[in-house]
């Protein structure tokens, strides 16, 4: 339980401790184990582990969320999407953005755009779909950008904040399975995916009961699911967290000879978030955490050695988001509530 100068602290204080960075880096790298492993590794007790992560979720200062796997693209769609507006629809814009479930990422954006969104669908006739449709009635658009995602060399559930110490991130480590045979999900599975992203360290006795099966059913379907890479679970935080990391992403146009090379160069950047192979003017989307600005100069530097004939489509310094993977925030960056994404749905 909670005590209260732990909520007052959280509450009142724009600091957060070592151990809550500590919980966090620890379920960034495994984010559904089990409190007593994450004790053991952190040297704590469970309970202490427990409540501090509750204080932390019941905040809105973090969270864990179902999130798309290194295996994504063969079972599901995405895209990019750059918006500009009209100045005076933009707050009804971006609350119509927000509430869209096939947008998981809504942010204001510097640059030649106004909005970036990112959009899941578990089909590509759905992905067209939204493309074509959604944005009919959305109000003040006056221009759009529509890039696919083709490739993936890494997402921002593998990013990591680095506080721990390596050998105690080592400890964290989930253990390799086998992924199981290609399969169609069914209810079940999205049920169990929609329950995930309400609460993403619910029991499993608790999200069998809210999916109607047993806690054993629960966890082999969530376990199967989170095996064949399709889906991973991910944990986000707040600003406060993030310790005045800056938002940066680079739209890139490589040489096809070099944009594997190059797309896997940045993946192994720590800074990078994001690094994937697109459709669209640009082929490469890279985005970074940064402390400084400049540091973007340095990997443009290093694009230019790379892979010579490179250009920079454009630049894109985050303002603020608005939703971040189904996760609706506030001015600071909290979390207020979820419209889960419709990452994979049950098989027709």
């Amino acid at each position: 339980m909670q005590t209260a100068t732990e909520g007052t602290n959280l509450k009142e204080s724009a600091m957060i401790s070592e151990l809550d960075l500590e919980i966090v880096n620890a379920l960034q790298i495994n984010p559904r184990a089990e409190w007593s492993r994450v004790a053991d590794v952190l040297e704590l007790s469970g309970p202490t582990v427990a409540r501090r992560w509750s204080a932390l979720a019941g905040q809105g200062l973090a969270w864990i969320t179902p999130s798309p796997g290194p295996r994504y693209l063969s079972a599901g769609w995405s895209a990019f999407i750059n918006l500009s507006s009209t100045p005076e629809r933009h707050g009804a814009l971006i609350e119509r953005l927000c509430a869209e479930p096939a947008f998981g990422t809504v942010s204001l954006v510097s640059g030649p755009h106004d909005l970036f969104v990112d959009c899941f669908a578990s089909s590509h006739e759905e992905l067209m779909a939204i493309v074509t449709g959604a944005f009919a009635d959305l109000p003040g658009v006056t221009r759009r950008e529509v890039v696919f995602v083709t490739q993936l060399y890494r997402q921002a559930s593998e990013w990591r904040s680095g506080t721990l110490e390596p050998a105690r991130a080592r400890l964290m480590a989930k253990g390799s399975m086998a992924p199981p045979p290609a399969y169609s999900p069914d209810k079940l599975d999205a049920a169990l995916l929609e329950a995930l992203a309400r609460d993403g360290r619910a029991g499993w006795a608790d999200l069998g009961t809210a999916c109607g099966v047993s806690a054993q059913t629960a966890r082999r379907r969530v376990e199967r699911f989170l095996a064949s890479g399709y889906i991973t679970m991910r944990c986000d935080t707040a600003a406060v967290v993030q310790q005045n990391l800056r938002e940066v992403s680079l739209a890139l146009n490589v040489p096809a000879t070099h944009v594997d090379e190059v797309g896997r160069y940045f993946a192994a950047l720590a800074s990078c978030r994001l690094s994937a192979q697109v459709l669209g003017a640009q082929n490469l989307v890279v985005t970074f955490w940064v402390r400084d600005y400049l540091e973007i100069q340095a990997h443009e530097r290093e694009l230019a050695s790379r892979a010579p004939g490179s250009t920079v489509i454009s630049r894109q310094a985050v303002v603020r988001t608005y939703k971040r993977l189904g996760h609706v925030l506030d001015e600071s960056g909290r979390s207020t509530g979820v419209v889960p994404l419709p990452l994979w749905r049950e098989a027709q």
